[in-house]
């Protein structure tokens, strides 16, 4: 039986048949991992319409978060984006002074990532550094949520982390209100909107879903401290059609259906907990 990452009490079942959530907690965790083997979920997105998707939206929030952590860490220094996917992030730190890497287990993708002259390596954290190697900074940006074990990746964090070192985690946040609003029509039936928010049917589904203190207490029991916590923006209307499109699956009806609402809410979501949360922890120095 598996044992939740946060509070290690067994996960029972949960809301649909390939969930599971932790009763003490609330913790929520797929069971969706056959399909990062699966061809006919790679090709069900439109990787283009994805970029333009987000593209706007995610450099700004990635602007963002570079900019908490210089202020966290005025001397820069190295920085470690795992997942880097089109090197977006990559780019915004490398023009605020850090020296960054790279590292995307999608060959395409890190070749465009690499496109700037940026280092990128292909291959998956922590297998694709080199024995010994530590930086100044690890980001996780709309990555932790896909990784089948989140609690190898804390402990090659502290490694990898050298004393006073920051580790950075952007990710969906459960307290979100497009997360409520699935989990309530999926309760009545309509399951296709939480089932689109864990990425079912895509070859990168969602394998957990967190809130922000959720988040805090699994990363304190791995020895990191908070020091920075907020949200970040998760809809904007430009892009929001190509966003509701890249799904090859979706079909004109529904994607207009969804855009309407969304455009009609959007000025409401800025009043409500957002579904994105960043969350940045120090290693702290030895003799702290």
């Amino acid at each position: 039986m598996l044992q939740c990452p946060v509070c290690d009490a067994p996960l029972g079942q949960g809301l649909l048949p390939w969930l599971l959530r932790c009763p003490a907690c609330g913790f929520e965790r797929s069971t969706l991992t056959e399909q990062l083997s699966d061809p006919c979920a790679r090709a069900a997105i439109d990787e283009k319409a994805r970029a333009a998707a987000l593209g706007e939206l995610r450099e700004r929030n990635f602007r963002t978060i570079v900019g908490v952590l210089d202020r966290l860490r005025p001397e820069r220094g190295t920085l470690l984006d795992v997942g880097c996917a089109h090197g977006w992030f990559l780019r915004a730190a490398a023009e605020s002074g850090w020296t960054v890497l790279g590292i995307e287990p999608d060959p395409e993708m890190a070749r465009l990532a690499a496109a700037g002259g940026r280092e990128v390596r292909v291959g998956t954290f922590p297998g694709a550094l080199k024995p010994g190697e530590q930086f100044d900074a690890i980001s996780f940006n709309d990555v932790f949520e896909h990784l089948p074990d989140v609690d190898e990746a804390l402990r090659a964090c502290a490694k990898a982390l050298r004393s006073g070192g920051l580790l950075a985690i952007n990710l969906p946040d459960a307290r979100g209100p497009f997360y409520r609003l699935a989990h309530l029509l999926a309760r009545a039936g309509l399951r296709a909107p939480l089932e689109r928010l864990w990425q079912k049917g895509f070859a990168s589904p969602h394998l957990s879903y967190f809130t922000a203190p959720l988040l805090r207490r699994l990363v304190a029991r791995h020895g990191f401290r908070p020091v920075h916590g907020a949200a970040l923006p998760s809809a904007s209307l430009t892009g929001l059609w190509s966003r509701l499109r890249y799904d090859r699956s979706s079909t004109l009806a529904g994607s207009a259906l969804l855009w309407t609402a969304t455009c009609a809410l959007l000025p409401a979501l800025r009043l409500l907990p957002s579904d994105i949360s960043l969350e940045i922890f120090t290693r702290p120095a030895a003799h702290e």
